[in-house]
């Protein structure tokens, strides 16, 4: 275990390349609050009309709007601080794929709150982001209401796929000697003797 975590290290300070710590902070808050999201969506549709699902419904609502938020925040950053290139000793295929799946993963995610927030306004109920009241400018109207309702859930599917396949991805290659990107994205606490950080 050791001596992976200084090959870990030997990668990273070779390479020289490391996400600086705004870009990481955001990465984990959108992916500890995905993974709240995951499990809350799930267990708050099945449940019977009541102040409970009422209840999870809205902080389900609050917290989407909160990662849409969060979002921006890190596109904006990510477009004034470019992201550190792959290792050269991946495969070219392998680089491209995982460029696209996080292409697609910034697709998606702004996709996701889009389509509830829509569902939302043509549901006739009204939307809340943490307690604070949201202007209402929609009315109730069930074929929109459905038609969103189901671009939410087959966009969260796709969402889903992906964000399997971008941590099998990482794990694969936390294997792999050469090619270990994980700590790129971890915190320097993690990855002491990285060549790379701060803001």
């Amino acid at each position: 275990m050791e001596q992976k975590l200084q090959d870990i290290q030997g990668v990273i300070t070779d390479a020289g390349q490391h996400y600086n710590n705004v870009s990481i902070f955001l990465h984990w808050l959108i992916a500890g609050l995905i993974f709240v999201m995951y499990p809350l969506g799930w267990y708050m549709s099945d449940l019977p009309e009541g102040h409970l699902k009422h209840i999870l419904y809205s902080t389900h609502k609050s917290i989407g709007m909160t990662i849409f938020l969060v979002l921006l925040v890190r596109i904006a950053w990510r477009l004034t601080h470019p992201k550190p290139r792959l290792p050269e000793t991946m495969p070219l295929w392998q680089r491209q794929l995982a460029n696209y799946v996080q292409a697609m993963l910034y697709v998606l995610l702004v996709i996701q709150p889009l389509t509830g927030y829509l569902s939302t306004s043509f549901s006739g109920y009204k939307t809340n982001f943490w307690g604070l009241p949201l202007p209402y400018w929609g009315w109730k109207v069930p074929a929109l209401n459905q038609l969103f309702t189901d671009l939410h859930t087959a966009n969260s599917v796709a969402l889903f796929a992906l964000i399997i396949l971008h941590i099998c991805g990482a794990f694969a290659h936390l294997v792999s000697k050469h090619e270990n990107v994980l700590p790129r994205m971890l915190p320097a606490r993690f990855t002491r003797g990285r060549g790379a950080g701060g803001l």
